[in-house]
């Protein structure tokens, strides 16, 4: 049985790139690369271990052909942080809308936060968010994702242009999907 709890969810957009002076660069040892081909099990590892901690629980309760769909769309484009060649984070952008692009989904797993590669990589994402011709980079967070969430999407550039609460499932212990997951 689900369970849930209200949250508050801000959405965020930015409306014209940042001056490229105003972006840190990704620290050394750091590369990112685009998931070309990417598998349900491969995409499943980067969201379970960004998403975890802050109950990213959607991906999990797609059936799998739906998830397949989804994260193979040529609408879908996902991009994976490494760091000696360790994937530490990833960001997920929907492509769907040709005047605007979505971080769907954007973080880093738990080792490698408190590192200092948030906000340089969020610069990264931005940057190559607005290699496409796009009027808008939008994305939303909620009060149970990573406490700075809002503000280094804030610090970033975004601003908050919408609110709301908005219920949350969460699952039982005994329901919890990352317990089906084989790892």
């Amino acid at each position: 049985m689900m369970k849930g709890t209200t949250t508050t969810t801000w959405y965020l957009q930015m409306l014209r790139p940042p001056d490229k002076t105003e972006l840190q660069e990704l620290p050394g040892h750091c590369t990112v690369m685009h998931v070309d081909e990417p598998t349900r099990s491969y995409y499943l590892y980067l969201y379970t271990s960004v998403g975890r901690p802050y109950q990213w629980y959607n991906r999990l309760m797609m059936q799998a052909e739906e998830l397949e769909s989804v994260i193979g769309s040529e609408s879908t484009d996902i991009w994976v942080l490494f760091f000696k060649g360790v994937p530490a984070g990833f960001v997920e952008f929907n492509t769907s809308e040709n005047n605007e692009t979505e971080m769907v989904y954007f973080g880093l797993s738990c080792e490698f936060t408190g590192r200092k590669l948030g906000l340089p990589f969020l610069h990264w994402c931005i940057s190559k968010a607005w290699e496409r011709k796009i009027d808008r980079l939008w994305l939303h967070t909620c009060d149970l994702d990573h406490k700075a969430a809002l503000g280094i999407y804030k610090k970033a550039g975004f601003e908050v242009y919408d609110e709301d609460t908005v219920f949350q499932q969460r699952p039982d212990p005994e329901d919890d999907p990352y317990l089906l997951l084989p790892w």
